[in-house]
């Protein structure tokens, strides 16, 4: 029992350890993160620094006439253009340039470049033949430098101009990136940054006999972390490196606080393991029960149903809809089921009886058309006999329009039958007005393939009838024009001698103009050429040249559903 203890005591460390690792890891990961992004932030504003045309021209003269007695002004003028950048960043102390006379131009304090060897940097820079470099201290201290080499951009000769040098604030800097990875520099922490062995934040040391060790062994073993006994207290070390500049880092953390905390944790979580193992064990066995019990009571209630008789008593007092577990969900569904199952078998015994009276009003309603059908034929077949063609003529288009209208069940039909229906429309008009009425019908020559809705034309026609003739001597001129036009088939009514409201269509929909006659007719037709088509299609209403116009749009893409269609009647 006590190696079992000692050896979960190992293990619980080790995992800690690691997890200790990985949360810290992600942590300083966020450090290196902030730092890089600053430090891109300076290099940006010394790529503009390097651009900046008033710089580049002050620099360029000074090269050219050295002796210029001009040189002192656009040195200062070179200083003033500095001023902006030195807020670029709030960690820039000072942005100097070195001349090639060994000139300084420094915005800020001129002592910040005193922990830098200007010689070797100058060198680097050159090497670099213009771009960024990152440069730790000589000696441990707080602070880093950007250094770059200004070149002449005109006429992209690229002749050395001056040393540009950023000295940025690395303690300002570090704090606040700990601070915002939520860290602090507590007595026994300490965050230490190397360029390659060498400390050179922060300017004091700790313990410096163990970096060397400690970043061979972090650096060439499988793990990055190492717990440690310094000062007689454990340590949590940790190692990391930036990838913009190739330094490392080591992470010293307190590790006596967490130990300690590891033994009190495990005892607590043994004792209480073992407590809510039994209330566990005991809440278990009154669950179990309960479960068992509600669903001994749906078995009943199926069997019970399956033979037709009521539900079992213990179920009559009790509500299982205010439960939301899966046995209540249970328990409702199959009451649910079992109602609609009545349901059903009510509805269905009506809908017989309804059938059946159906089919005998049917029956009896089927003498009337076939009455009306043979009394028009009989009129028609008298005025052939005594020579009325008129009559004749009428009697039989009116036939057509009453067969048309009753016997229609398609929702599409081919555009010809829908035509065939207008034309004996137009035959009963035209034998009532007479030359009152012009009518025109402009149709392409193959219109087979083209199917729309029954009975959509002849009541737009009627409507331009109805106020065109009805209420005025004059004559009208009506025109249906059916045309295609891009990915649609258009069906235009134009008549003369009649008017349409602004946007009458949307007041019809919304009951600002109360339908009269043809006003439901065209709200129906605009209906259901949307439901049968999409919003995209419908009715356009309008006025021009004198005419009062009504235009049908329908979709080409359909075409082939038409013909589906077609071919299965």
């Amino acid at each position: 029992m006590f190696f079992a203890f000692v050896v979960g005591i190992q293990l619980l460390s080790q995992y800690y350890a690691r997890e200790l690792y990985t949360s810290n890891a992600q942590s300083l990961n966020y450090v290196s993160s902030f730092v890089s992004a600053r430090m891109e932030t300076v290099e940006s504003g010394s790529a503009r620094i390097l651009s900046d045309t008033i710089i580049q021209t002050n620099l360029t003269d000074i090269m050219d006439a050295p002796t210029s007695i001009r040189n002192a002004q656009r040195k200062q003028t070179i200083y003033q253009a500095l001023y902006p950048y030195i807020f670029d960043d709030d960690y820039i102390k000072s942005i100097s340039l070195v001349l090639p006379d060994d000139t300084l131009i420094c915005m800020g304090n001129t002592s910040d470049l005193d922990a830098f060897p200007l010689e070797e940097l100058a060198e680097n820079a050159a090497a670099c033949q213009g771009r960024a470099s990152w440069s730790a201290p000589a000696s441990p201290g707080n602070t880093i430098v950007l250094y770059r080499d200004i070149r002449q951009l005109r006429h992209l000769t690229l002749d050395h101009l001056a040393y540009l040098y950023i000295v940025i604030d690395l303690d300002q800097l570090i704090s606040d990136a700990l601070e915002n990875a939520g860290y602090s520099l507590s007595t026994h922490s300490r965050f230490i940054l190397f360029a390659g062995n060498a400390q050179f934040y922060p300017q004091e040391t700790y313990h410096p006999e163990q970096y060397s060790s400690l970043l061979q062994s972090l650096n060439h073993g499988s793990s990055h972390y190492s717990i440690l006994s310094i000062d007689k207290r454990k340590t949590f070390v940790i190692q990391g490196d930036f990838p913009r500049t190739g330094w490392n880092y080591l992470y010293f953390q307190d590790y006596d606080p967490l130990f300690s905390a590891i033994h009190t944790v495990l005892i607590r979580m043994i004792l209480f393991s073992a407590v809510v193992v039994m209330i566990a064990l005991f809440l278990a066995l009154l669950l179990l029960r309960r479960i068992l019990h509600h669903l001994d009571l749906l078995v009943e209630k199926i069997r019970r149903f399956g033979q037709g008789l009521p539900d079992p008593e213990d179920t009559a007092h009790y509500d299982y809809s205010l439960r939301t577990d899966e046995i209540g969900q249970l328990h409702v569904s199959f009451d649910e089921m079992k109602s609609n199952v009545k349901t059903l078998r009510d509805k269905n015994y009506e809908k017989q009886l309804l059938l059946r009276d159906t089919n005998i009003k049917m029956l009896q309603q089927q003498i009337n058309p076939h009455f009306l059908y043979n009394t028009l034929d009989t009129i028609n077949w008298m005025a052939q006999k005594y020579g009325a063609d008129d009559i004749s003529t009428m009697v039989r288009s009116l036939g057509n329009l009453f067969r048309a209208a009753v016997n229609s069940k398609e929702d599409l039909i081919p555009l010809k039958k829908e035509l065939d229906v207008l034309k004996d429309y137009i035959r009963i008009q035209q034998i009532r007005f007479g030359d009152r009425l012009d009518f025109q019908l402009h149709v392409p020559d193959d219109i087979s393939h083209i199917y729309v809705p029954t009975l959509c034309i002849q009541p737009l026609v009627e409507n331009a009838l109805k106020y065109a003739l009805e209420f005025s001597d004059d004559v009208c001129h009506i025109t249906v024009t059916i045309s295609e036009k891009d990915t649609v088939y258009q069906i235009t009514v134009a008549n003369t001698g009649s008017h349409f409201e602004d946007d009458l269509i949307w007041k019809l929909e919304h009951r600002q103009v109360t339908p009269q006659g043809s006003g439901v007719g065209l709200v129906n037709i605009n209906s259901r050429l949307k439901l049968l088509f999409g919003d995209r299609y419908g009715l356009s209403i309008y006025n021009e040249d004198g005419m009062a116009i009504v235009l049908l749009s329908i979709p080409k893409e359909r075409e082939d559903s038409y013909a589906q269609i077609d071919d299965c009647r």
